[in-house]
Formats: C-alpha cells, sequence, structure tokens
C-alpha cells in the first residue's frame, strides 16, 4: 500500500512538472515571437523614415538641377533607398517616387511637385503601395 501511494504521488507530481514546464516554455517562445514582432516594426518604421529622408534628398538634388534624373541608389547604415527616375520634365509637375529598404522592410514614397523653383510646391507627399 505505501509503494501505491509513493509511485501515486511520483506520478503527480513529474505531471505537475512537465505541465509546469509546458506553460514556461510556452511563455517563453510567446516573449520570442513579441521580440521579432518588435523587431519587424521597427525595421519598418526605420524604412519609412529613410524612404522619407532620401525623398528630401532627391527634391534637393532635382531644385539643384532640374534635369536630375534620379535613379540612383544609397547605402545608409543598415539601409538603403533607391529614387527612381523623376517623372515629367520642367519646372512644373514633376513626380519623384523612392523606396527606403532596411532588413527586407520596404516602404514607398511618391511626391507630387506642382512647381520647383524658385521654391518647390508639393501637391501631395504620401506613402503608397504600389507606384
Amino acid at each position: 500500500m505505501k509503494h501505491q501511494q509513493a509511485y501515486i504521488a511520483l506520478i503527480t507530481i513529474l505531471i505537475i512538472s512537465a505541465v509546469t514546464l509546458l506553460i514556461a516554455a510556452s511563455a517563453g517562445l510567446f516573449g520570442i515571437s513579441e521580440t521579432d514582432m518588435g523587431l519587424i516594426e521597427d525595421q519598418s518604421t526605420q524604412s519609412y523614415y529613410l524612404a522619407n529622408a532620401c525623398a528630401e534628398y532627391a527634391l534637393e538634388r532635382l531644385k539643384n538641377n532640374i534635369n536630375y534624373a534620379g535613379d540612383e541608389t544609397l547605402d545608409i547604415d543598415d539601409g538603403s533607398c533607391y529614387i527612381y527616375l523623376p517623372e515629367g520634365s520642367g519646372n512644373e509637375n514633376r513626380t519623384v517616387k523612392v523606396t527606403g529598404t532596411i532588413a527586407n522592410k520596404t516602404r514607398k514614397i511618391k511626391i507630387i511637385i506642382q512647381e520647383i523653383n524658385p521654391s518647390i510646391v508639393i501637391s501631395s507627399w504620401q506613402e503608397v503601395s504600389e507606384f
């Protein structure tokens, strides 16, 4: 009878330990998953700001040279941005498109310019999903 109670107690302790270990492992994996999602969100946000910084760069280049051809990649820290060939010609009705990428997270900015000189007049500056 004492051996049977000892086995029951041992099995109960093993089951409780297994359940506790399973809960702890699940909580650990959940924490790792949350950390990964936070990292992905941070990279996406950084890509957005990188794209906007490159858009500012492209506008400055276009203002200084109305024939600025774009079509260039800028590497900045852990990311890069690409400035597409500006659409349109002359001083009015131009479009600038840029992408910012960090760790395969890409954000796209499209700017519609009403006038370049004497000062840049922007009709629209927005993030887009596709060009």
